[in-house]
């Protein structure tokens, strides 16, 4: 089909015609029942002539997306009538919007008789002014819709943002929480690798190194376990998962400490194996 036009209904002192503009076009009438004007005294005659309308325009192929209706008061009775029946004869997409011929004549200082609706007044001053005044209800209607996305996409990052916030707190805190749980490891595991470890790494250094501000509470000077508790924290060590091993002897390894260090004679191999890889 064309591009979609705007129909124009004029129903002045019982006599209707019928004005079609298609974008780019100037306005052009539209014969009903093969006349340029009919006269209309009955609500089935407006429906017949609406109908004929809408039929010549089918044939032609033409989509109107609105149809208006240019009325005076007693046009108004007879179009009240049958706009149930217009809404189904047009198509879904069409709107029909009545106006006031009086209310019109007024706005543009025209005699409000009928005889001041002339073709020249109608074509050139009416229906271009009318369109005009749809086609900006239209554009406002298309930016109070983008409003509305732009609003809705706003509102929609703004909630993203406050969920990534809110994953970012949880995971600083699960990093900390881990932070704890490496420096805990490393006090609890150095000892039983190196003899006299927190003499060389003092624990305010240490706990700089895990990424902790404050210092590790770690007693100084720092006792010697006893031969027991070695060979527990040993045991203990050796059934670490292979990474938790692996981290706290990189760990060592990485420190310019390293070289004061000597690991305990029942653990220097497999220091030495971890440190090889």
């Amino acid at each position: 089909m064309n591009s979609s036009a705007a129909l124009f209904f004029v129903l002045l002192q019982n006599q209707l015609s019928a004005w079609l503009i298609k974008p780019a076009h100037e306005p052009r009438a539209i014969p009903i029942h093969g006349e340029d004007t009919v006269r209309i005294n009955r609500a089935e005659a407006l429906l017949e002539a609406s109908t004929d309308v809408s039929a010549r325009l089918h044939g032609e192929g033409i989509s109107f997306h609105v149809a208006h209706w240019l009325l005076d008061k007693e046009g108004f009775g007879l179009w009240g009538s049958v706009v149930p029946r217009l809404l189904q004869l047009n198509p879904p997409e069409c709107r029909l919007q009545a106006l006031s011929w009086e209310w019109l004549a007024a706005r543009f200082g025209l005699d409000p008789k009928s005889e001041a609706a002339d073709k020249h007044t109608l074509t050139q001053l009416i229906f271009p002014w009318l369109i005009s005044a749809d086609d900006a209800a239209e554009r406002q209607q298309m930016q109070d819709a983008l409003t509305r996305e732009h609003d809705s996409e706003s509102a929609r990052l703004l909630a993203e943002r406050m969920q990534l916030q809110q994953e970012n707190v949880q995971l600083r805190a699960l990093n900390a929480a881990l932070q704890r749980v490496d420096a805990e490891n490393l006090v609890r595991f150095l000892p039983a690798l190196y003899p006299r470890i927190f003499t060389v790494l003092g624990a305010a250094d240490l706990a700089l190194l895990c990424g902790r501000v404050e210092p590790l509470d770690i007693q100084n000077p720092y006792p010697e376990p006893s031969e027991e508790t070695l060979r527990v924290l040993q045991k203990d060590f050796r059934n670490l998962p292979a990474h938790l091993q692996q981290q706290i002897v990189d760990f060592v390894k990485r420190l310019p400490q390293r070289q004061k260090l000597n690991p305990r004679t029942e653990m220097r191999e497999m220091v030495s194996e971890l440190e090889r890889r």
